[in-house]
């Protein structure tokens, strides 16, 4: 996983949820485009100092607008996966099943909040215990739409992970 990542606004919404943005420290740089910086605005979530808001040159904007055209993506997912272009950034956070497929169109690797509270446990900021709380809120206090049998997974490989 990378440390300049490119969000969307997903992830920063499901971890505002269950009460951890913090899990955005295990990178050193998030770049959002300005849709996704509206999105947050209008949900009430505050933009930490951590994330940058990048401005979209007309070329990157005409872009997104095909792309949301194309693949009825919504703006701030076509914005985020543009500015991931713009910027020659290969690593893009969302939990948007179709922007994860358009992204890999484009050969940007995609993980998910899931995989953003992973990546935490992989690098020790967090213990197992607190992973599996946190991957357990995702499904009882989060707007992501999760299965059971999917968190039942992630939960068995974090605890067999060494």
């Amino acid at each position: 996983m990378a440390n300049k990542i490119v969000s969307n606004t997903g992830p920063i919404i499901h971890l505002n949820e269950i009460n951890f943005l913090k899990a955005l420290d295990v990178f050193s740089d998030i770049l959002i485009p300005e849709e996704v910086a509206n999105e947050l605005r209008k949900n009430k979530i505050s933009i930490l100092s951590k994330i940058k808001i990048v401005r979209l040159t007309s070329e990157s904007k005409d872009k997104a607008k095909i792309i949301t055209n194309e693949h009825n993506l919504d703006l701030g997912e076509a914005e985020a996966i543009t500015l991931a272009l713009q910027e020659k950034i290969d690593y893009f956070i969302t939990d948007d099943l179709e922007a994860r497929q358009i992204a890999k169109k484009y050969f940007i690797e995609t993980h998910g909040t899931i995989g953003v509270i992973l990546r935490m446990l992989k690098t020790k900021l967090i213990d197992k215990k607190t992973a599996i709380e946190k991957i357990n809120e995702l499904k009882t206090k989060s707007s992501l739409f999760i299965t059971q049998d999917l968190i039942n997974e992630v939960i068995k490989a974090i605890n067999e992970f060494k």
